[in-house]
């Protein structure tokens, strides 16, 4: 099979779609296998090596169109980018209390690494949530049932931005303070075939009228932190901001979670009551991540959202591996 490459613009998400061809892919895990054999390397102490060697094997083995594709996309102007049938490897039963032996998953995580660096940004962990880790295990947590997590399955994961309750930042600021602007995924297993929900933030400030547009504008809100941080360690909300603006580049980006965003006043909560409204019936796209899927996706311009599921067994249940990069 052929490598294959297509732009699709589907509820309004410009999304760049890639797939390796087998032949490619087996020489790329083959490429990066050899290279870690007698290593034993943790996704969190040595994530700088694996981003080299990953990124050597890609940069090595993948065609140069796709390499251009992989470097321009953070000023391309899409909204999200999708590269399929990329190497696995032995995967263990899904680790459902959300952390595993991240040494035994070196090659996954040297592609996930890898192709961060070649989109010339940079993976980080914050320290509230996810016990600091960089990567953050998407399962179905039995401890997550009935909250709207990302370790959740039984609750609906409704329209969202990570981590909103930050300030927006700007290229060369420590990433960890501010809200991440790419979101990115590795996907091991999805036999339920649940898609990952997005919507672009061009969409909703043009569904909406010019009133309740320039009230969500306006810095009339409040926004927590999300269900997943840790809330000990978490920072107070961040008040008396906008859920919409416009940044340096001239392109919309907003804030938003469901449960953490208050309005603070009365012309306030009617804009965030048609927000929420529209978020009900605005066009999107969804994304079935299968094993071997690479994601990436702009925070800063995109909700997502992940509908309630029953999961497979825990041996088979749905398994993908989140990283923030900005």
């Amino acid at each position: 099979m052929n490598d294959r490459s297509e732009t699709t613009m589907t509820g309004g998400v410009r999304l760049p779609r890639y797939r390796l061809g087998d032949g490619v892919r087996d020489v790329l895990g083959k490429e990066i296998t050899e290279r870690l054999r007698d290593s034993e390397l943790d996704s969190d102490a040595d994530a700088a090596i694996l981003a080299g060697v990953g990124a050597y094997a890609l940069r090595a083995v993948l065609p140069g169109l796709l390499l251009d594709a992989l470097e321009t996309f953070p000023v391309g102007g899409s909204h999200a980018l999708l590269l399929t049938n990329l190497p696995g490897q032995d995967f263990p039963p899904t680790p459902v209390t959300g952390y595993g032996d991240e040494p035994a998953l070196a090659v996954v995580n040297a592609l996930h690494f890898g192709l961060l660096r070649l989109l010339g940004t940079t993976p980080f962990a914050v320290s509230y949530e996810n016990k600091g880790r960089l990567i953050r295990n998407v399962v179905p947590n039995p401890e997550a049932a009935g909250t709207t997590s990302s370790w959740g399955a039984d609750s609906e994961f409704f329209w969202h931005s990570d981590n909103p309750h930050l300030p927006f930042g700007e290229p060369g600021s420590d990433p960890r303070l501010f809200v991440p602007r790419y979101l990115s995924f590795y996907a091991v297993r999805n036999h339920e075939r649940v898609p990952t929900e997005l919507t672009p933030v061009e969409g909703v400030a043009e569904g909406l009228d010019s009133w309740h547009r320039r009230l969500l504008e306006s810095p009339h809100f409040t926004v927590g932190a999300p269900a997943s941080n840790d809330p000990e360690a978490t920072e107070r909300p961040l008040e008396h901001t906008p859920l919409l603006e416009t940044g340096p580049d001239g392109r919309h980006r907003i804030r938003y979670d469901q449960g953490t965003t208050r309005a603070l006043t009365d012309d306030a909560s009617l804009a965030l009551e048609a927000f929420q409204e529209m978020l009900t019936t605005i066009p999107s796209t969804g994304l079935v991540l299968d094993e071997g899927d690479f994601m990436v996706f702009d925070n800063y311009r995109v909700l997502h959202r992940r509908r309630a599921f029953s999961p497979h067994p825990v041996v088979a249940a749905r398994w993908l591996r989140r990283c923030y990069a900005s």
